[in-house]
């Protein structure tokens, strides 16, 4: 199995969590890494990293010119927290070698509970993403709806809207569709105001053409499979806190999914950010 993260000094540490999980709900699995890291990221960071992966894992940190991705975040107070490093998935299929047809990316903020064998598995059907829809921002019209959706008369304000905290990517159906060109001319057009950069590009760049995965793919309301509300964590394979208070932030609600990421923190050697190579 395929596996990407894209990442800087200050995200490394969560990094090592996504991996780690990873590597525990997958016991025995062959996995790949394809890591694209920030200049910040130090050797030693790297080095840990590559250990946090599991035995049955490799690690290889992909050579990318990230200058295209060198883009503003948005001007969204709310959505401060968001890494500039987020822009660097969009150029991972290019730089990945020839034999992976299919990767799978997964962000920082991430925590795999459940084998994610059946997802690659999936029949993709032809087109360049596998995605789960965002159940907060369900259509492109939503939360004021993305930066210039009026102006682009192909696009059904009612189209659905997903989160690109997880991608299952076909690498192949990928470049055909010029999904990262198209992606970074949009950006181009609207970052300086977009709500959630790379991912209003991206649903802008697939539209209409993405498979729609469930939603255990990329629980963005983990929250209910805590045990005080009578659930479990692997009800679900791949949890998502999204938004701007997370597991490793003091006012992240306590429970099972803040103790599943420092118990995995910890097990990772304890890195911290570093802005220092």
């Amino acid at each position: 199995m395929d596996l990407t993260l894209t990442f800087d000094a200050a995200y490394a540490p969560h990094a090592a969590v996504v991996m780690s999980t990873v590597a525990e709900s997958n016991p025995g699995e062959a996995l790949r890494y394809w890591l694209i890291a920030a200049d910040d990221v130090n050797a030693s960071t790297r080095a840990a990293l590559t250990r946090v992966a599991g035995p049955n894992a490799t690690v290889e940190y992909l050579r990318v010119d990230t200058s295209p991705a060198n883009l503003p975040k948005g001007n969204d107070p709310v959505m401060a927290y968001l890494s500039p490093a987020m822009y660097l998935r969009l150029l991972v299929p290019a730089a990945l070698p020839a034999d992976v047809r299919r990767v799978l990316y997964l962000d920082c903020d991430t925590m795999c509970t459940n084998s994610l064998k059946p997802l690659f598995e999936v029949d993709m059907g032809g087109v360049p993403l596998g995605a789960v829809r965002d159940p907060f921002n369900r259509r492109l019209l939503d939360m004021g709806g993305i930066p210039g959706l009026a102006t682009y008369r192909d696009l059904d304000p009612f189209g659905y809207y997903f989160n690109s905290g997880v991608l299952l990517i076909d690498v192949d159906r990928w470049k055909e569709c010029e999904v990262t060109e198209r992606s970074l001319a949009y950006l181009g057009r609207h970052a300086h105001e977009s709500r959630y950069p790379d991912q209003d590009a991206l649903n802008y760049a697939v539209y209409d053409n993405w498979l729609r995965l469930p939603r255990r793919w990329n629980d963005l309301m983990a929250w209910r499979l805590e045990p005080e509300f009578g659930g479990k964590l692997s009800d679900s394979a791949i949890l998502h806190p999204a938004g701007p208070i997370k597991p490793w932030q003091p006012g992240f609600p306590k429970g099972a999914r803040r103790d599943l990421y420092w118990r995995h923190r910890r097990g990772s050697g304890g890195l911290t950010p570093t802005a220092r190579r």
